[in-house]
């Protein structure tokens, strides 16, 4: 049973780094409506952890599409949910 949610360092850095490119190129408004999007998303994967496609090399870690441009990164374990890191999906992923 899942019973903690883990912010790990780079998922808070990468999110910073997202949320502050939204604002200055799209306004405070905007970088207000990717953080409502990516709460809600964190919501869902607590509800169900599993609702999200595993990454096809590890299937314990899991992609949360925010936008065409960027995903989260999680991983599942028996007690616990980790967000690892915001992925820009215009790179080549790691796991390829």
């Amino acid at each position: 049973m899942i019973t903690e949610v883990v912010y790990t360092e780079t998922y808070k850095i990468t999110l910073t780094l997202l949320v502050n490119n939204v604002e200055m190129g799209f306004g405070t408004s905007s970088a207000e409506k990717l953080l409502d999007r990516i709460d809600r998303i964190v919501e869902k994967i607590i509800i169900n952890p599993y609702l999200y496609q595993a990454i096809p090399v590890h299937s314990r870690y899991r992609r949360a599409v925010i936008s065409r441009q960027s995903s989260l990164v999680y991983e599942v374990t028996e007690t616990k949910i980790i967000l690892l890191y915001i992925f820009d999906n215009r790179q080549d992923p790691a796991w390829v």
